[in-house]
């Protein structure tokens, strides 16, 4: 391409009317010469002309070429050549046109393939100072591989982040920035990626990078994949996930120092409590002597705010066990129907209290279950108690048992006032309650469904809610047929 630029075939140094004026001018400078050697050399009357016609080619184009050939005939048989017709001459003047003709047309063709390849290249030159610039705007490393691995384009912000100039990087294999302990973890994840197992929007965060000092770091890494004309590129954007990391370890720490409180302060708290629930017992009861109906009616009061408070202090602490991971199923072997039929009695006295229907209805022949019956009775308690709580009175809780593909079945269904499914959502969030007319009737730490959705899951085993606004909600318990005893038998 340079030597072409320098023969100007691509831009002609002179653009008609000018390119005339040249051509004639230098056939009339070559007939001057060719008019000695034609005493000479006969034989050869266009000897001069046809370098002249070459050069006016590379000066004026192609139209300068086709006109430096006709004046060139024309001052041959004005100058040089015999005035009458011979095979000599005749042949020599058509050779000599089939030549300046061929030269003529093969600067047109040059021409218009050179600015073509121009165009071409004007556009690839966009093309990659647009890449480039994307490249560069990028917020994350940048780091364009071949298939091969070896790095082709980074962008600034992959010099800062592993210290070191691209003059360095270029050309070299990308594995030179990853320790060899996450060496096979990055050609598993890129192998993945490039089956089609993972997607692009899957960050690969289980990984390390190293920086051009030495130190490692944890970085969070995309695969992506670019389609150019001379194959398939891989590009890493490369994130640095240091302050995240120490983020989540000081956020884990903070929740095991809360786990560990709880923990410390169960005894406190409950101590106290089991004092004040046993003393008032024995005044709501008049175990001594006979009191006053108003001070058993205030032991009564006071004996129910004790459970209550423990009930709260009981769920706040399973919660940060289940957190924490430190909450231990103790398993047995037990009915469900029994289960369900003991919960029952202890809501009944509830229902009755609200003018709410309970009713309980059990498959026939249930098998046994292996399971925690105390945490799989809380978990009935709390779906039963909530049921109740938040059906009007007149309304209806049903609790049904039974066994199909899924494994265990319990569903816990009331005619209530239902939920929204983004409320839903919120409902089994820790700590979380439902805003709305109804809600705000009822006490509550709004740990129920959470408590009852971890407790399920720690047995294997799912919740799932299903909720109409004004006409009730079904929550179903399901744990899977492994608990069933004849299936693990």
């Amino acid at each position: 391409m340079q030597v072409i630029s320098l023969l100007r075939i691509s831009t002609p140094r002179f653009e008609p009317p000018k390119a005339y004026a040249v051509a004639a001018l230098a056939v009339a400078v070559a007939t001057i010469p060719q008019l000695v050697l034609a005493h000479w050399v006969p034989s050869l009357p266009y000897m001069v002309f046809f370098p002249t016609v070459i050069l006016v080619t590379f000066f004026c184009g192609s139209v300068g070429a086709l006109l430096a050939t006709i004046l060139s005939v024309l001052s041959a048989w004005i100058f040089i050549l015999p005035h009458e017709l011979t095979d000599f001459t005749v042949m020599r003047t058509l050779l000599f046109c089939a030549g300046g003709l061929g030269v003529s047309a093969v600067s047109a063709v040059m021409h218009a393939v050179i600015a073509k390849l121009s165009a071409l290249n004007e556009t690839l030159r966009l093309s990659e100072e647009k890449f480039r610039g994307l490249l560069e705007s990028a917020p994350d490393a940048m780091i364009i591989t071949d298939m091969d691995g070896k790095i082709m384009l980074v962008n600034v912000q992959a010099e800062a982040l592993f210290g070191c100039p691209r003059t360095e990087l270029l050309g070299r294999p990308i594995t030179m920035l990853i320790p060899e302990h996450s060496r096979e973890t990055y050609k598993t994840e890129l192998a993945c990626f490039l089956r089609g197992s993972v997607g692009p929007a899957n960050p690969v965060s289980s990984f390390y990078a190293r920086r051009q000092s030495g130190k490692d770091f944890p970085v969070e890494l995309n695969f992506g994949r670019l389609e150019t004309e001379t194959g398939s590129l891989v590009s890493n954007a490369v994130r640095d996930i240091t302050a995240r990391r120490q983020i989540e370890a000081r956020l884990a720490e903070a929740s095991k120092a809360k786990s560990e409180f709880l923990a410390r302060m169960s005894h406190e708290l409950r101590t106290p409590l089991n004092a004040i629930i046993g003393f008032s017992e024995l005044i709501r009861d008049a175990v001594i002597a006979p009191i006053d109906a108003r001070y058993r009616e205030y032991g009564g009061d006071i004996h129910n705010a004790g459970r209550h408070l423990l009930n709260i202090v009981n769920d706040i602490l399973d919660i940060a066990k289940i957190e924490d991971g430190r909450l231990e199923l103790r398993e047995e072997i037990i009915s469900i129907a029994d289960s369900v039929e003991a919960c029952r009695r202890v809501v009944a006295v509830m229902a009755d209290a609200a003018a709410v229907t309970l009713t309980t209805e059990s498959a026939s022949s249930l098998p046994r279950i292996r399971c925690d019956q105390m945490r799989f009775r809380q978990i009935l308690l709390n779906l039963m108690s909530n049921a109740v709580k938040f059906t009007p009175a007149g309304g209806e809780v049903k609790v049904y048992a039974s066994i199909d593909a899924e494994g265990v079945i319990v569903a816990v269904t009331d005619t209530g006032i239902g939920m929204h499914p983004e409320q839903i959502a919120i409902a089994l969030e820790p700590f979380r309650q439902i805003e709305g007319p109804m809600s705000r009737r009822f006490d509550g730490t709004g740990l129920g469904l959470p408590l009852a959705k971890a407790l399920v899951e720690l047995h294997g085993g799912r919740l799932q809610i299903d909720s109409v606004p004004d006409q009730g909600t079904t929550v179903r318990i399901i744990l899977p047929r492994e608990r069933l005893l004849e299936e693990a038998a």
